[in-house]
């Protein structure tokens, strides 16, 4: 069994993480934009209002959109 390292982010957290260099209210409005227009990941902000993202989740968006860490 391998040890999965993936963690829950907050919405903002995890959008500073694709967008450091702006402020977390506008990291998360784009990265929202880009969840909605994914198909595989549309799903994760269509029909509810997340304000965290399990590890399941995390490792989606990571794969769709690539791991910024």
């Amino acid at each position: 069994m391998t040890k999965n390292t993936t963690r829950s982010f907050g919405r903002q957290e995890l959008a500073t993480v694709y967008f450091p260099y702006i402020h977390p209210r506008s990291a998360w409005l784009k990265l929202r934009a880009l969840l909605a227009d994914n198909p595989q990941l549309a799903g994760l902000v269509a029909k509810r209002h997340p304000r965290t993202f399990v590890p399941l989740e995390v490792e989606r968006i990571f794969a769709a959109l690539g791991d910024p860490r």
